[in-house]
């Protein structure tokens, strides 16, 4: 517990008495707290069963002796989900996710902080997300300017061979459909969110984050 405290910059006494509280509480509080973030996010939508589920599995479990990284991970991910600002912005994920839905069908580009429904949206998700971090997660390591044009040229280069693997055809639609989307499901705070239940848990990591591949992506979309 000490040694979570020492690794925040500054820890009022107030946060100190939070820290000590939420290391305290026993499994079933921990995903209680989950549970309620979920209830509240996917209240009253007509969301994708199976994407219920999978957040609703997706539980904190510590184990009988957690590590300072398991400890520290376990209250920021408490102190995430009872924030009203990411509270929001998952809502409105899970909003559009419901409206598309029940719209029965549009294109459904996914970013990385989605999870896609059928073995075939997996699969053209895969792909798709890999084209992305190929070239678009180059263009960000490289320090290329979303508005110049050599970004212009990755788009036109990127974008049609994504279209490609949603079954549809590279225009002005596709891509405002592409750009609405990601900006929708992108957000670094979503991707951390499962970074620190895989952490808690035990479960393999990711690698490196995906989201500044699509953050580039967008801002090179909207540039053009």
């Amino acid at each position: 517990m000490l040694s979570a405290a020492a690794a925040r910059a500054t820890t009022t006494p107030q946060e100190m008495k939070l820290m000590h509280d939420l290391a305290r509480l026993s499994a079933a509080e921990r995903r209680r707290i989950v549970t309620d973030f979920v209830d509240d996010v996917f209240d009253g939508l007509d969301a994708d069963p199976g994407i219920v589920e999978r957040m609703r599995m997706a539980t904190p479990e510590l184990p009988e002796e957690p590590t300072t990284e398991q400890v520290q991970a376990w209250i920021e991910l408490a102190e995430l989900v009872g924030d009203d600002d990411f509270r929001r912005r998952v809502r409105a994920m899970a909003q559009r996710s419901a409206d598309d839905r029940a719209a029965g069908g549009s294109v459904r580009v996914r970013a990385a902080t989605e999870s896609p429904d059928s073995e075939a949206e997996r699969e053209a998700h895969g792909a798709a997300a890999g084209l992305v971090a190929e070239r678009a997660g180059t263009a960000t390591q490289a320090g290329i300017d979303p508005a110049s044009d050599a970004a212009r040229e990755i788009v036109d280069e990127l974008v049609p061979a994504m279209a490609s693997l949603y079954g549809t055809t590279d225009g002005p639609n596709f891509r405002a459909q592409l750009a609405d989307m990601i900006d929708t499901f992108t957000d670094r705070r979503v991707e951390r969110y499962w970074r620190l239940l895989a952490i808690m848990n035990g479960w393999p990591q990711r690698g490196s984050s995906a989201t500044p591949a699509w953050e580039w992506l967008l801002a090179a979309l909207r540039a053009a």
